[in-house]
């Protein structure tokens, strides 16, 4: 047989075998040629771009106004609050109550007397001097004279001043108070006038300025209180209300 295949000039060959190589696949390694060129860029970029990448900034969480006066984030004297409460509330409560009368001159030409009093406290902190006037309105007042204990006088205002005392290097300067604990903490103000950042909401308005380098102001009051004793006038000294009155009075006269 081997003779046979000679004479016909044939030759047996191994089984055919490609030279080329399978791709197989490799845990944990990844071709070069399939890497993304956003993946590759990383490898160009210098150590400095890579620490400003990993620097995450914080993102600026807007807060509500304060409706009242807060200690440490926590309120002391909120909105409305009667001013016994509000003493009971301070640890500090030994303070003079000082109280005063307002007449306000109506456009009608009625003279309405109101009922106000504060009451002052100085907090000394490692890096501030701050004075604090928590101011009260009496507006049951309006409706009766007998309403004059200290328990119908509620809080509507309080009014701030803070001095920053010397920190050597870096001083911390009103602009960072302003700055970093106001307009980063509630947000853009609606307006900005007569040096004041004005801030407003349903329950509270909010004004701070910066008064020099070392010394901030800020004025809080409460509208909800402000409209109460604007009902109470309208009720007392309009036409309308002055009318009921003297029905009210006419009553104890017999006809």
């Amino acid at each position: 047989m081997l003779v046979s295949l000679m004479v016909l000039g044939c030759s047996i060959k191994p089984p055919f075998i490609s030279k080329k190589k399978k791709n197989r696949s490799i845990p944990n390694q990844v071709s070069p040629n399939i890497i993304p060129k956003e993946v590759k860029s990383v490898r160009n970029i210098s150590t400095s771009e890579l620490v400003s990448i990993d620097r995450v900034r914080p993102s600026l969480n807007i807060e509500p106004l304060p409706e009242g006066w807060t200690v440490d984030r926590h309120p002391v004297a909120k909105w409305g609050m009667s001013l016994p409460t509000v003493l009971s509330n301070v640890l500090d409560s030994a303070q003079t109550v000082e109280y005063w009368e307002e007449v306000l001159d109506l456009p009608t030409g009625y003279k309405v007397p109101i009922k106000r009093s504060k009451v002052m406290f100085q907090i000394i902190t490692r890096l501030t001097i701050e004075t604090v006037e928590l101011h009260f309105l009496n507006i049951n007042h309006i409706y009766s004279a007998t309403n004059h204990e200290p328990s119908h006088y509620i809080m509507d205002k309080v009014i701030r001043a803070i001095e920053l005392k010397p920190t050597g290097f870096p001083q911390l300067t009103a602009d960072d108070v302003i700055k970093y604990k106001y307009l980063m903490t509630y947000g853009t103000p609606r307006e900005f006038s007569d040096g004041f950042h004005h801030y407003d909401n349903s329950k509270t308005v909010l004004k701070v300025r910066e008064l020099d380098k070392s010394h901030v102001q800020i004025l809080m009051n409460s509208p909800e209180v402000s409209e109460q004793l604007d009902i109470a006038i309208e009720d007392m000294y309009s036409v309308e209300g002055i009318e009921y009155q003297k029905r009210l009075l006419l009553r104890s006269i017999d006809p």
